[in-house]
């Protein structure tokens, strides 16, 4: 399974910035001198610098997060997060906008940790099956999520606990997904 999603991941990847760099070149963000980036391409210009996805050397470890919450991640969820750096993607799944949610830096991913216990909490809290969210959608209450347990992809609204089943597997998710200009 895992040489599956690291190889659907590395693969949207590079989809993601062939298509993206041929409609508009290199993707741009604000330059931020205490928030480097191993994604970025070049030094800042005009307050801008150059990027791209950029595969980590070695994968993170969720150990700590795991022992907190008693709880095991499913391994999709800690090859997703732990192996890549990347601004928010944006894409298209069937229509529905939306943005891809991975650390730009291993600060970032502190605060994406934290912000999964809080997630995971509260879903505690309702007396709802774990997920660990993916993606983010334009209404804020609407995620795209990784069920913990059988690791299919989820549209899931928080306010209702609605869920719906997108793709069995990360993999089939993210083969689904069409790119978009930043």
């Amino acid at each position: 399974m895992s040489d599956q999603v690291l190889s659907a991941l590395a693969h949207f990847f590079s989809r993601w910035q062939r298509e993206g760099e041929a409609r508009r070149g290199l993707p741009l963000c604000r330059w931020e001198a205490d928030w480097r980036s191993p994604c970025e391409l070049s030094e800042p210009n005009g307050g801008l610098v150059a990027w791209r996805p950029h595969a980590r050397p070695e994968a993170a470890d969720f150990t700590a997060l795991e022992g907190a919450l008693e709880l095991e991640l499913h391994p999709s969820a800690k090859l997703w997060f732990g192996h890549w750096f990347s601004r928010p993607l944006p894409c298209l799944f069937k229509g529905l906008r939306l943005e891809l949610i991975l650390p730009w830096n291993e600060q970032d991913l502190d605060l994406l940790r934290e912000n999964l216990i809080g997630h995971l909490l509260m879903l505690r809290k309702l007396k709802r099956s774990p997920s660990l969210f993916i993606a983010t959608t334009r209404n804020e209450m609407t995620l795209i999520s990784l069920d913990n347990e059988t690791g299919q992809v989820w549209l899931e609204w928080l306010d209702s606990g609605r869920r719906l089943v997108l793709a069995p597997s990360l993999p089939h998710f993210l083969a689904r997904l069409a790119t978009l200009p930043d």
